[in-house]
């Protein structure tokens, strides 16, 4: 399972490929953006709707 480090979190490929984009995007603007309340606000989100999505598909 791919994940990359950010500032004070790890984030985990999704369970969902529909978020592999987003999880892409993270992952690359992770270094710039990473300890910046958008970008956190951002894996929040993520991690958010692949929790939901994952939910939904059971």
């Amino acid at each position: 399972m791919p994940y990359f480090d950010a500032k004070d979190r790890t984030v985990f490929s999704p369970v969902n490929d529909k978020l592999e984009p987003l999880f892409k995007f993270l992952e690359q603007h992770q270094q710039s953006l990473s300890g910046s309340n958008f970008y956190e606000d951002l894996v929040e989100i993520y991690e958010y709707l692949d929790k939901v999505m994952q939910e939904t598909k059971k």
